[in-house]
């Protein structure tokens, strides 16, 4: 296989800055692997708080390239079984593992003639219902986003230490939409229990992450009343088994977990244990949200609304409109770069 990697910095549409740490781009990593006529594409989003950067993930990257262009992939059975075999070229990096992975499910599905979903699940990928998200804003900058999202199904909302209800109140207020509460691991200082039961009267569905991963002993002591979903003391496949008796169900990231294969397995083991699960989202291009897609046709819940937050989207993907992912009929992800994408240089 031939083997493509750029990077690209990707801006937020003007209603949805970042505006934690005044920044308001990333800088992801694309993938296309080349074979028999055939591209599959794969895309990394790396994040400071995982210790990944953009250069970094390329190096990575570039560290598995003799071994990924002498692979012939047949079957599913060998894509996984070369998973194991990346991982121990790419290490630590699980989101140069995820921009590889997600490449050859897409580029083996087309292969097949089939979507990655169908060849993951044995099924055709559904329209997936996705939450989208206000972060902490300003009066102003809420009604604006919240104009946007007026009629989508599944809204959530982001809180800091201050552990505010004022935002969720306002689209309570205005919105019957399904509502999920992220705390981002900053309520350690208030009282769970409390807020829990002030979240189930505006008719919220659960908690994410409430307190940072090194107090996870003290969720089962909570007593929340609402269902507490893990996002950042649930990261690669062997967390699960450790947070299923603390929480009631957990996030999965492909790019903190190393990609679809990974995925595939924290969904199941997560079925077995009966935990909720969701599939999550960084700020990403319509390549790794579709891949987000593929894992969605199986979980509970769905945060995949990085690409539409997104005002430069480099691929064409799943259709998103009101709240709702949409697959493409074509074969492997669904995804195709724009024009010129991976002919551009990289710094």
């Amino acid at each position: 296989m031939k083997l493509t990697c750029v990077s690209r910095e990707l801006h937020p549409r003007h209603a949805f800055r970042i505006s934690r740490g005044r920044r308001t781009e990333v800088r992801n990593v694309f993938v296309r692997l080349e074979r028999d006529g055939l591209a599959g594409y794969g895309e990394a989003s790396p994040n400071a708080f995982y210790d990944e950067t953009w250069e970094g993930v390329m190096a990575k990257i570039e560290m598995a390239r003799g071994f990924i262009e002498t692979l012939d992939l047949q079957t599913v059975a060998g894509l996984e079984a070369s998973w194991g075999m990346v991982w121990e070229l790419v290490a630590p990096s699980r989101a140069a593992q995820c921009a590889l992975d997600v490449a050859l499910w897409d580029w083996l599905a087309r292969r097949r003639g089939v979507s990655v979903t169908e060849l993951m699940w044995s099924r055709k990928p559904a329209p997936v219902t996705t939450f989208c998200t206000i972060g902490l804003s300003s009066a102003e900058e809420l009604a604006m986003k919240f104009q946007e999202m007026r009629r989508f199904p599944w809204i959530k909302i982001k809180s800091d230490a201050e552990a505010s209800l004022r935002t969720l109140e306002y689209v309570r207020s205005r919105s019957t939409a399904q509502l999920a509460m992220d705390a981002n691991c900053a309520w350690g200082a208030a009282d769970l229990r409390a807020l829990s039961k002030a979240l189930k009267k505006l008719r919220v569905a659960f908690i994410e992450q409430p307190y940072p991963p090194e107090r996870d002993a003290e969720i089962a002591r909570s007593r929340s009343v609402l269902p507490l979903i893990a996002d950042e003391s649930c990261i690669v496949e062997g967390d699960v088994p450790r947070v299923a008796p603390l929480y009631d169900g957990f996030n999965i990231k492909l790019v903190k977990c190393g990609g679809l294969t990974p995925a595939r397995r924290m969904l199941l083991r997560g079925k077995v244990l009966h935990r909720k699960m969701m599939v999550g989202c960084m700020l990403e291009s319509s390549a790794l949200i579709a891949a987000g897609a593929v894992i969605a046709q199986r979980t509970d819940y769905a945060d995949l609304d990085g690409a539409w937050l997104l005002g430069d989207d480099p691929f064409r993907g799943w259709q998103f409109a009101g709240g709702v992912l949409t697959p493409p009929t074509v074969p492997g992800l669904g995804v195709e770069p724009e024009a010129g994408l991976f002919e551009a240089p990289s710094s």
